[in-house]
């Protein structure tokens, strides 16, 4: 990510602290590829822009699995980010909830990520933001039940917006706040600030900051207090809140999980405020949702995919946060794939690390043969992948018309990415030199 910090000389005052944090702002290619494949499910990434009630534009991105029950309505959950961050902090979710059959939808906050807007107001607005997304799921057939995912800033929203939409079927709340008046004092006698508000003059700094915030951002902060609206809630909970943490502190998520009318959970977890969730925390989390949404734990079972006929469970290496699967078992799932398209392999397995140069020769001596290379690529761990994503096999095949670059991935049909048109004599040796700039790990005969 790139950190863009306001331009005002002020970067540290409180106000920014809760209205204008870090930007962080990132290249649409962190998002992973449009189309890619789990082991046990195809993913199809859509991005969206929606215009909100404001007339600021969301940039949306919808997750969802192609797998055998076709197009019928899916699970969904809405993850909704914390303060100065964006939606890339949702795709570690993609190889847990995916494979299960429920998708994933997230976006960035107006005034973080690449959506419109200069500032956040901490859930005063983004309610209206998320209510908006909720109605483009639900409006366009693509979803059954709705859930939601927030932390911090996205947890106060999931909060906000629950009291008043009955119908979302749970929620996972990690370090929400329970009155922003009372956070905002707690901030401004915290190490956050360089230099700290004293005591005496905390009441009149109090007044200035909700005037600065009202008039910057049309919200009052003595009226953002989730703990007014949780007696209303009766969505399934999950409040999850980082033991060390001291921006938002434990006690706010206490409060509110006290006064939560809803069924509940409270669980304090290892960490800080941005400590990423341990493996454990976030499974919890994935399949309190999984009983939320009312899911089958287990996907629709297939016994002819290369996880099965290689020996293991593809969910479990979908969903398993460390690499666990050999380099020889990735090897032979991009031998099958390749045979899958009907191709003779020859010749001795070659293996490299880096980006590499190959030439050699071939001959054509049938108007309706081809021939080439035919290479897998073995994917390193990816936030949206998991960490044992399976291979991709590429072929260069010259014909009689020409070269073309072939992919194949488990579940599709082969798809032409590349094509060159020429004529080739049968007979005649043709010299094909193949150049692979890519830092990954790469198998080619």
């Amino acid at each position: 990510h790139d950190l863009e910090m306001p331009e005002q000389p002020y970067t540290l005052a409180l106000w920014n602290l809760i209205i204008r944090p870090p930007r962080r702002r990132y290249h649409l290619s962190r998002l992973g590829p449009a189309e890619f494949r789990l082991w046990s499910c195809g993913v199809k990434r859509l991005d969206v822009d929606l215009t909100n009630s404001r007339g600021q534009k969301l940039r949306c991105s919808h997750f969802l699995p192609q797998d055998s029950r076709g197009k019928d309505p899916r699970p969904c959950v809405i993850y909704l980010h914390q303060n100065a961050s964006c939606r890339l902090e949702a795709l570690q979710l993609i190889p847990l909830l995916l494979p299960l059959g429920i998708t994933l939808f997230c976006f960035d906050f107006v005034g973080c990520g690449e959506s419109d807007g200069d500032y956040v107001s901490l859930g005063w607005f983004e309610r209206d933001d998320l209510a908006d997304c909720v109605k483009y799921l639900r409006d366009s057939g693509k979803v059954s039940s709705i859930g939601l995912w927030g932390r911090s800033m996205g947890a106060v929203t999931a909060l906000l917006h629950a009291d008043r939409d009955h119908s979302i079927a749970g929620m996972v709340l990690d370090s929400p706040f329970c009155n922003l008046r009372q956070l905002v004092g707690e901030l401004a006698q915290s190490d956050y600030l360089t230099l700290k508000v004293p005591s005496w003059l905390l009441s009149a700094a109090l007044a200035l900051i909700r005037a600065r915030i009202r008039s910057l951002c049309n919200f009052d902060i003595d009226e953002l207090s989730p703990e007014e609206h949780v007696g209303n809630s009766f969505i399934p909970a999950l409040f999850l809140h980082g033991s060390g943490d001291d921006f938002i502190a434990p006690h706010h998520t206490e409060k509110l999980h006290q006064a939560y009318n809803g069924d509940k959970e409270m669980e304090l977890v290892a960490g800080d405020h941005n400590t990423p969730r341990e493996y454990q925390v976030i499974r919890k989390a994935v399949f309190f949702l999984v009983q939320a949404l009312r899911c089958n734990v287990e996907p629709t079972p297939n016994e002819n995919n290369l996880a099965a006929i290689l020996g293991f469970h593809a969910m479990d290496a979908d969903s398993i946060d460390r690499k666990v699967l050999r380099g020889q078992i990735l090897v032979e799932a991009a031998r099958m794939l390749a045979l899958s398209a009907k191709c003779q392999i020859q010749g001795d397995l070659l293996q490299a690390a880096m980006s590499f140069r190959l030439e050699g020769v071939v001959q054509l001596k049938e108007q309706a043969s081809e021939a080439g290379y035919c290479f897998g690529l073995l994917s390193l761990p990816t936030d949206h992948g998991g960490a044992n994503q399976p291979p991709v096999v590429l072929m260069a095949l010259i014909g009689v018309d020409g070269l073309k670059v072939v992919r194949l991935v488990e579940g599709k049909e082969p798809e032409i990415v590349a094509k060159a048109a020429f004529k080739v004599e049968l007979g005649v040796p043709v010299m094909m030199l193949l150049e692979m700039r890519s830092a990954e790990q790469v198998q080619f005969t």
